[in-house]
């Protein structure tokens, strides 16, 4: 990997959903500049992590085991400079439609174990003064999207509460952003591989294609580093412009 990222090296490093998807590609970037990563992840789906990566068991809902695996990357590295929090799932279905349980569990993974990763860090990068807390959001956060109320409302809330974050921890040098991705080939957005609704959802994203989960890993591994010092407070549409235009029509070149 060529990434190159100043402001990287040495730093620790924890990665939410950090074996697959998004996570795994801001890992990957991160650890490609010197950084030391903790995957933390419900399971490790990668036979083996990139070098300078390793796995850690977590379910991002549980504030006990959320906080003892802080504790634990504290007492062996001593500090946690950055945090990305990327682990999600997604349920369809509208007002009506939508299963309850889905509901609760959506909001419980997306907002809730974003809020207490963030919260089992958020102490320790006061003391120091320094850190950097990096939410993976959405553009279904930023606009409405038909029968997908969980996700959107969890991804809206994961926005409003990185504000929040970081008109609280400013004033310690601790800062807190968002990115919100576009139509990137991952897992989670498997189920538009193909077909229709993968070509008419392209083509409302200005550059007409879907995105690579590194080009989103990037812009994590900017916000991590001290090239980002003075960024706080901010979302980063990561979408091929999908967010500039609502409907667009992409001409065919003759």
């Amino acid at each position: 990997m060529n990434e190159r990222i100043d402001g990287l090296k040495d730093k620790v490093i924890l990665v939410t959903g950090g074996t697959s998807g998004l996570g795994l590609a801001s890992a990957q970037v991160a650890a490609a500049n010197g950084a030391k990563v903790i995957c933390a992840d419900l399971s490790n789906s990668q036979k083996s992590l990139p070098e300078g990566c390793e796995f850690q068991a977590l379910d991002v809902a549980d504030w006990k085991a959320t906080e003892a695996l802080a504790k634990d990357i504290l007492a062996r590295y001593g500090q946690i400079d950055g945090l990305v929090t990327s682990a999600g799932v997604s349920a369809l279905g509208d007002v009506e439609s939508l299963d309850l349980q889905e509901w609760d569990q959506v909001l419980r993974v997306n907002l809730t174990g974003s809020m207490l990763s963030a919260r089992a860090v958020a102490a320790h990068m006061k003391q120091r003064k320094t850190g950097s807390i990096v939410t993976i959001a959405s553009i279904n956060g930023m606009l409405g999207n038909p029968a997908n109320l969980a996700y959107c409302s969890s991804k809206g809330g994961v926005l409003q509460m990185m504000r929040s974050m970081a008109a609280d921890l400013g004033q310690y040098g601790v800062r807190v952003n968002a990115i919100s991705p576009g139509l990137i080939d991952t897992p989670m957005t498997s189920m538009l591989q193909s077909g229709p609704a993968r070509l008419s959802f392209m083509k409302q994203h200005l550059l007409g294609r879907a995105g690579n989960p590194l080009e989103v890993g990037r812009v994590a591994a900017f916000l991590l580093s001290e090239l980002s010092s003075f960024v706080t407070g901010a979302n980063i549409p990561v979408d091929g412009g999908f967010s500039a235009a609502k409907v667009i029509e992409v001409a065919e070149v003759q």
